[in-house]
């Protein structure tokens, strides 16, 4: 049997309510991670994954997310959103023979977006929003 426990969602979204107020930014994935588990910290020992923190943060509507990305050779269609797993829009455009192209992907929900070299996300900057 495990020495840690899996909090709910309501527990982590209270948390990110608490560390929020008393910082308007989180500069990565990881350190958010440890400041809801020190959060969390009471008489059990609780543990939260850090894309489970990241879903949740999106869906809470908490924050505003700054995804930072590098690029890569690979030339794959995307169907699911790499951060938040919301199902992309294909961006197109008009060729001059009537036909259309795909030029890249975007999600709605938290504004990634890559072209068809795909951009792989590195770094997630969380922002309390106003």
């Amino acid at each position: 049997m495990p020495s840690y426990r899996i909090p709910s969602d309501d527990r982590v979204r209270d948390s990110l309510v608490r560390i929020l107020s008393t910082r308007p930014m989180v500069d990565s994935q990881r350190r958010l991670k440890q400041l809801v588990e020190k959060d969390l910290k009471g008489d059990e020992k609780y543990r939260v994954g850090e894309p489970r923190l990241r879903h949740l943060a999106i869906e809470s509507g908490l924050v505003d997310l700054e995804i930072r990305c590098r690029d890569t050779e690979e030339m794959r269609s995307l169907i699911k959103c790499p951060v938040c797993g919301a199902r992309l829009k294909k961006v197109r455009n008009m060729t001059v023979y009537g036909g259309t192209v795909t030029l890249g992907y975007r999600c709605e929900r938290c504004k990634y977006w890559t072209g068809l070299k795909r951009r792989v996300p590195t770094r997630y900057i969380f922002t309390r929003r106003s």
